[in-house]
């Protein structure tokens, strides 16, 4: 080979040098980390780009310092030790920590590779990657790793993963042990129905196939150790690729067994509730009030006794039933009461909304706050007028028990004077012969006679006996009537008048009975009226009865006095002895007739007497 041709070898190896070198120049330069070299010393002799702009620094700060300067102190022997390894021609990874020019920390991974000139290692190239957001996300998924195992290992919830290709338990949380008795490791490797209860199987079965309908939430047994079941709620989470992309299923399960026996406990309290409230619906009249006493509820039975309808009831207070029977203190004590957080009790007469009264035995029970005050009040009122009304007939009674032993001997007394004085009277009738004489003597004699049926109307009280009815023109007997009791009229300046309303019928009765009613009840009108008044007598007729009103201007009678006028030695005269209105209202129920008494204080008196006509006699 010439010499020129040595040449051209020479320069053409040389170029192919220069096109390695920028191939080597482009790797780093261009390279998109942190790229650097050290000499056989340690120190950088050079440094690209991207490792100026992650150190902050600048080059000239950079080169020729040794590399330990811009490692962290704690790392030092760590660093030397893999840079040493280098030069001896070993590939070294390693994870430090880098300092950058304000002392900042931050995780780098460095990979140094050994570079040669002529087979001897020259130097150490180093190749860094910042790895600070790779090690705060593995200490923070280290950390919530550990959390979840503490949650695992620590909740009182059980905890099962189950694969469900195979239809295996691979993880049971350390719960299992307390709530179903048995050891993890006792479900580890099962089927998840391994301890399900034979009617829930199904349950189950569903749950591993439906993974369409994930999360699902349902309820199933369990078997515990004790041969006891336990009832569970259990929240099923799909993980869809696990490992080998097989199917994962997280259950989260609860023990509600003492929930459930909670809940059939509350549905039979409900149950109980109901029962209870329909029996007291269909037995009690029930309404509630605020703490002010308006009533915010109350029951059918409530408003079909008082006649009212619910919505005239609501808001208003139990006062709108009051009869004014008992007297205000009465309710003033009761309020206390029950203000004081006391249950009161007692028996209290009210009033529907047509007016006619009723007794309830009432109980009131006060519901208490926190602080002890009354926030609402529950009445329950049983209806016993019938009870009232038969120990009101037991007590009257008793009284005619005594009326009539009185009233046997009284008699007995009387029909003795009564005879002689009759039969003398008759004597004197024939002796006496002028027409003014004989007028007064046939009045003393119907008086006699008079006196004669009262004093049998009074043994009536104490032996029944047979009344002898007869077709009376009741206008003539109310005319007779006030003959008799004119002379005691016009004593007392009293003035009386007669109305009578066309087609007025007869009637079937007792004459001298009904004209010892209408005597009596006139005469009490007069004797109620000291000073003078009008008495007005009106008499109606329908197809049925008879109405016999008796109207006076007197005083009245006080609404608590009413009630008891008729009852047996109940009386409002000083000299008064209580029988008269009782023979009255017996009489006149005999005749199968009403007797009614309503009066107002300062607006007089009206007494009305009804009575079969004549033809409705006969039919009844």
């Amino acid at each position: 080979m010439s010499h020129s041709d040595s040449i051209v070898i020479d320069k053409s190896e040389f170029y192919q040098l220069y096109k390695d070198f920028q191939k080597f120049e482009s790797l780093f330069v261009h390279y998109p980390g942190v790229m650097y070299s050290l000499d056989l010393n340690g120190h950088v002799t050079d440094l690209n780009e991207f490792g100026h702009k992650l150190s902050r620094q600048d080059r000239e700060d950079i080169i020729n310092k040794h590399y330990t300067r811009f490692i962290l102190q704690t790392d030092h022997e760590r660093v030397t030790k893999s840079f040493r390894l280098t030069l001896e021609g070993h590939v070294t990874h390693l994870q430090t920590t880098f300092l950058n020019n304000e002392g900042v920390p931050f995780d780098v991974e460095l990979v140094n590779i050994p570079f040669y000139i002529e087979n001897s290692v020259d130097g150490v190239f180093t190749i860094v990657r910042d790895i600070t957001d790779e090690r705060e996300n593995a200490l923070a998924l280290r950390d919530s790793q550990e959390k979840y195992r503490l949650i695992a290992e620590h909740t009182s919830e059980l905890i099962s993963l189950v694969n469900l290709e195979r239809d295996l338990v691979t993880y049971a949380s350390p719960s299992h042990q307390n709530i179903l008795g048995y050891p993890p490791d006792y479900y580890t490797g099962s089927s998840i129905k391994l301890d399900v209860h034979p009617d829930d199987q199904n349950i189950v079965a569903d749950l591993l196939q439906n993974t369409s309908r994930y999360p699902q939430v349902v309820e199933f047994r369990r078997k515990h150790a004790n041969g006891s079941w336990i009832t569970l709620e259990d929240r099923a989470t799909l993980i869809p690729f696990g490992i080998h992309e097989e199917r994962i299923l997280v259950v989260v399960s609860r023990d509600i067994t003492e929930k459930k026996r909670a809940e059939r406990e509350l549905q039979n309290t409900l149950k109980q509730l109901k029962d209870l409230k329909y029996a007291l619906d269909e037995s009690a009249l029930v309404s509630v009030t605020d703490e002010e006493g308006k009533i915010t509820s109350v029951n059918d039975k409530f408003c079909e006794i008082t006649g009212y309808k619910e919505d005239e009831l609501l808001g208003k207070d139990h006062l709108l039933l009051d009869s004014g029977y008992h007297p205000p203190s009465f309710f003033d004590d009761l309020r206390s009461t029950i203000q004081s957080g006391a249950v009161w009790k007692g028996e209290i007469n009210n009033i529907t909304k047509e007016g006619k009264d009723f007794w309830v035995d009432t109980t009131i029970v006060p519901f208490l706050n926190d602080g002890g005050v009354p926030y609402q009040y529950v009445y329950i009122r049983k209806d016993i007028t019938d009870r009232k009304q038969a120990e009101e007939l037991l007590r009257t009674s008793d009284k005619l028990s005594v009326i009539g032993e009185l009233a046997a001997g009284v008699a007995h007394e009387i029909r003795n004077p009564l005879t002689s004085l009759k039969g003398f009277t008759q004597i004197l009738k024939s002796r006496r012969k002028d027409e003014n004489d004989q007028e007064f003597i046939e009045i003393m004699l119907s008086e006699l006679d008079r006196i004669n049926m009262i004093v049998n109307e009074f043994m009536v009280l104490a032996r029944p006996q047979a009344v002898t009815y007869e077709v009376t023109n009741i206008q003539d007997l109310i005319a007779n009537v006030c003959t008799l009791i004119e002379t005691q009229a016009i004593l007392n300046n009293v003035q009386i008048y007669t109305r009578v309303i066309h087609d007025l019928r007869e009637i079937s009765c007792s004459e001298n009975q009904i004209k010892q009613v209408l005597i009596n009840v006139i005469k009490n009108g007069i004797e109620a009226m000291p000073n003078g008044g009008v008495i007005t007598i009106s008499l109606y007729s329908t197809n049925d009865e008879v109405m016999i009103e008796i109207r006076d201007n007197g005083p009245g009678i006080p609404e608590h006095q009413l009630s008891h006028l008729g009852e047996p030695f109940y009386t409002t005269k000083k000299k008064g002895n209580g029988l008269g209105l009782m023979i009255c209202r017996r009489i006149v129920q005999n005749h199968q007739g009403t007797f009614f008494i309503d009066s107002k204080e300062g607006k007089g008196t009206v007494v009305t007497i009804t009575l079969p006509n004549e033809r409705n006699i006969r039919e009844r």
